[in-house]
Parts: structure tokens; C-alpha cells; sequence
């Protein structure tokens, strides 16, 4: 607030224009005592306004803050209730989504089960490439519910596993299989990619619960699979419309030249996934005898093709003997071609995108194949 003394040092003409904004009339007549009187006591009754005016809302915020309290004690009260309720709901929907994932079984209802009713649980895997193995299985649901019996109390921190094994002898018995590790599975699908190591090698598996005690309890067993040494030509990609091209190496490679249950399962699976039967004529295309063939009907034959393979920058382009190849996301690139009788020379290219740079590998090759007359043993007396 302006003190007189503060009023008196202004001129006559300050304190008109200050008696103007406050509001006071007959200002433009006053004297300057007159208008200093009339400005100091103007002051005085705006700051006494404005002290009520602060005491009146400070009386009704005391008035209201008990009901505020009573308020908060109440929602206090209700939060734990609430706060119950949304775990428990939320301990229900976990509970049923871990089911979910724990049944095996679900996934037999679409995919490679095509709509059929599953008559009993098999597991079949097939060789994709040299480090790639690829699993599908059927699962009935009594089969999940009689594991869940068996294991009893380990049921509740079982959980669904592949189980690998490399087998050192497939002639032998399973005593001569190693277990290579546990792989943790889920329902709703029927098919897994397993990777493996130190190709090549004998593999097989099976499917079942593995409980947090060790327990394991095995659905079903697989085939044994053999897979190829790294850059042969029985890589293939991981589609089956890929298979149905190359299925008749991949199926003899899987084990289905083999007798027993797992070449069964095997030949199963191809026939449903290629809507094609599958003959003995796979077998003996592969240089395997079929059961019953003549002697007269003898036939050997062997061929043989070329594989390149490589990489580079993923934005460059590659040119074998004047032919674009194809790269790969990461710029890994394989190409398939004939490899005859004589002695080939392939200029392999590739040029960064902007074109300015460029390096060529040149790979020389021979092919020298002779076809021996054929021998006839004489049985011994």
C-alpha cells in the first residue's frame, strides 16, 4: 500500500490519473491535500476488501477439508477389495492361457492334421539342410490327459519338450542314443525347426512333459535322421511347396528307406502334405535295391551337379557366366547347375550398387565320369 508520504511527493497531475483508475469522482476539482485524503483512504478500504475477502475463503476451505478426508478414508477402504478382485482376474487368465500352452493336443485340431480325427500320437522329422532338422507330430488329447495322470503332483511344473538325441548306432538299441538337450515346445502348433551341430550326424527325438524334478514323460519317438555334410545338395528351404520339389531326397534322407514304425509315420506325412502316394521307385532312384527286384531288373545309375555357393553385400549384384543370381537377405546366395562331362570354367561377378567397384572369382572345374563293365560273382559251392 502507497504511504501519504509516497502520495504527497507526486504532482497534482499523477495523483488525478491515479484518483481516475480507482474509480473516485470529482477528482478533477480536488486540491492536492484533497486528492492525496481522498487516495489514502481508497487504499486503505480496497486492502480491508481484500482481507475479508481472504478470511471468507480460508473459512470455507476449513469448512470443506473434513469431508475431503471422509471421502479418501472411504476410497482408502475400497482400493484393497478392488485391487483383489483385478489380480484375481488376472491370475484366472493366466492360469487359462498356460493351459493353452501346456496342451499338445491343440494343435491337432488344423495344419497337418487337415481336419482329420488323430488315431494315435506320432512325432516324424524331417532333414531340412546340413544344421536343420524339422519336426511335426499329431497329439490326441487322452494322451495329455493320461501324462497329466502318470505325473501326478509333477504335473503342476511340467512343461512340453522335445528331446533330442544323437544316436551313435541306429542299428542298435536306444541305449546307444545320447540326449543332446531339451527343447521347450507349446500347444497350438505341429511343426518345430530343431538346429544341430557337427553335421553330419544321426538324430531323433520325442515329444513329451518334462516336469521340474527331471521326471519325463515321452508321448512318442520319433525317426532317425541323418543329416549332410555343409554345402552337399540335399540343402533345401524350409517350405513344403520347396519339398515337393526335392521330397524324394529329402524323404530318403529322413530315414524313409529304413523299415519300421518311424518310416511308416514318415510315409504318411509325405503322402498327406504331397497328396501323392509314395513308391518304391524313391528308393531305388537313390541307388537302394527295393525288396523283391530281379536280378534281371538290376539298375545302377549315378549322377552328379554342380552347387556354387557364397556371398556378399546384400546391395551388390552377382553374375555367374552371364546369369543374375538371387541374394538372400543377407546376401548369401547358392546356385544349382548341370554339371557334364568336361572341363567348366565359371567367371563369378559382383558389383556394388553405385557400379564403381567390382571383383571376379573365377572357378575351374572337371567332370571325368567312366562307367566300369558290369561284374557277375559266381555263388560259391
Amino acid at each position: 500500500m502507497i504511504s501519504k508520504v509516497d502520495l504527497k511527493s507526486q504532482t497534482v497531475k499523477e495523483l488525478g490519473k491515479r484518483a481516475r483508475d480507482l474509480g473516485i469522482t470529482g477528482y478533477a476539482s480536488m486540491r492536492k491535500d484533497e486528492l492525496v485524503k481522498a487516495l489514502s483512504n481508497k487504499l486503505r478500504a480496497v486492502k480491508a476488501a481484500k482481507t475479508r475477502a481472504k478470511k471468507k475463503k480460508a473459512e470455507a476451505g476449513s469448512k470443506s477439508k473434513p469431508r475431503k478426508r471422509a471421502t479418501r478414508r472411504r476410497k482408502r477402504a475400497e482400493m484393497p477389495e478392488v485391487k483383489l478382485k483385478t489380480n484375481l482376474l488376472k491370475l484366472e487368465m493366466s492360469d487359462s492361457e498356460k493351459q493353452k500352452l501346456k496342451d499338445l493336443s491343440l494343435g491337432s485340431n488344423f495344419g497337418s492334421s487337415n481336419g482329420r480325427a488323430v488315431h494315435r500320437d506320432k512325432i516324424t522329422v524331417l532333414v531340412r539342410d546340413s544344421f536343420w532338422l524339422q519336426a511335426c507330430w499329431e497329439i490326441k488329447r487322452k494322451s495329455v490327459v493320461r501324462a497329466q495322470a502318470a505325473m501326478m503332483e509333477h504335473w503342476h511344473t511340467a512343461r512340453p519338450v522335445i528331446r533330442l538325441y544323437e544316436v551313435e548306432d541306429a542299428s542298435t538299441t536306444t541305449n546307444s542314443a545320447r540326449v543332446v538337450r531339451d527343447i521347450e515346445v507349446h500347444g497350438g502348433v505341429t511343426t518345430w525347426y530343431i538346429n544341430v551341430t557337427n553335421p553330419p550326424g544321426q538324430y531323433r527325438v520325442e515329444l513329451g512333459y518334462l516336469a521340474a524334478s527331471g521326471e519325463f514323460h515321452c508321448l512318442c519317438r520319433s525317426n532317425i535322421v541323418t543329416t549332410p555334410v555343409p554345402g552337399s545338395s540335399e540343402s533345401v528351404d524350409t517350405h513344403w511347396d520347396d519339398i515337393a520339389d526335392n521330397y524324394e531326397r529329402i524323404y530318403v534322407q529322413s530315414g524313409g528307406r529304413k523299415s519300421g514304425a518311424g518310416s511308416s509315420d514318415l510315409k504318411d506325412l509325405f503322402e498327406q502334405r504331397l497328396n501323392r502316394p509314395i513308391g518304391e521307385s524313391v528308393v531305388s532312384r537313390f541307388g537302394f535295391k527295393a525288396p523283391g527286384e530281379q536280378e534281371a531288373d538290376f539298375q545302377f545309375a549315378v549322377d552328379a551337379e554342380l552347387i556354387v555357393f557364397g556371398n556378399a553385400d546384400p546391395s551388390s549384384s552377382v553374375v555367374i557366366s552371364g546369369e543374375p543370381v538371387k541374394l538372400s537377405s543377407d546376401g548369401s546366395f547358392t546356385v544349382r547347375m548341370d554339371l557334364p562331362d568336361r572341363r567348366m570354367v565359371l567367371p563369378c561377378v559382383a558389383t556394388t550398387a553405385d557400379g564403381r567397384r567390382q571383383k571376379t572369382v573365377v572357378v575351374a572345374i572337371e567332370r571325368n565320369t567312366k562307367v566300369m563293365e558290369p561284374v557277375t560273382l559266381e555263388d560259391e559251392m
